[in-house]
């Protein structure tokens, strides 16, 4: 049974206590012990899980080409890049869940949930980049297609292998990503990975 944190201000210690909180020296947080109704502790309880899990307070969208596994063909595909500042939803040590800041860039890929505003400015830019169903994830997600022949481009190739389209091992590589930046919000579901040379972009 996962243990419930509580938030209670120092002010507050002693109400706590009467209601029968406690106190873990080590991790410094007030927690319900096992027994005790946490609804007692209503207006300490931790706020409800975010809808999202990543968010930033502006985004670039990331273009390249590759080619497609399917026809063979050159086509363009497009990600999104976090700049460095951006902030992850996380459960952290001792059950603490927080909102983590990352200090480098990142791409973002398996997205799910994006911001609408998001969603208006990726179909602006491109008609084959949305929401669609992976065999391999058992999942809807926000991939690629093929300008050519309209085949999904999975995201596993392209972010998880090295040298793949948003996978870049050299300064080459690099130089293939063009940028877009947009000064707006930027919220979704996904994964990130950082890397040196990304954060060079």
């Amino acid at each position: 049974m996962t243990r419930v944190n509580l938030n209670v201000p120092f002010s507050e210690k002693d109400e706590a206590k009467q209601l029968g909180a406690r106190w873990d020296p080590s991790s410094k947080v007030w927690f319900v012990p096992e027994g005790v109704n946490p609804h007692l502790f209503q207006r300490w309880l931790p706020d409800p899980p975010p809808d999202v899990t990543i968010r930033a307070n502006s985004y670039r969208v990331a273009e390249t080409e590759d080619t497609c596994w399917k026809c063979g063909e050159l086509t363009r595909m497009y990600s999104f890049l976090l700049p460095a500042g951006y902030q992850t939803f996380e459960q952290g040590e001792d059950y603490i869940d927080a909102w983590y800041t990352n200090e480098g860039a990142s791409m973002v890929s398996y997205v799910t949930d994006l911001l609408p505003t998001v969603v208006a400015h990726i179909k602006s830019i491109t008609r084959h980049y949305y929401l669609d169903f992976s065999k391999t994830t058992n999942s809807s997600y926000w991939m690629n297609h093929c300008e050519h022949c309209g085949m999904k481009q999975g995201d596993f190739a392209m972010h998880c292998e090295p040298g793949g389209a948003f996978f870049p091992m050299d300064e080459e590589d690099v130089s293939s990503i063009k940028l877009q930046h947009v000064n707006e919000p930027f919220s979704c579901n996904g994964s990130t990975s950082y890397d040196s040379l990304i954060s060079d972009l």
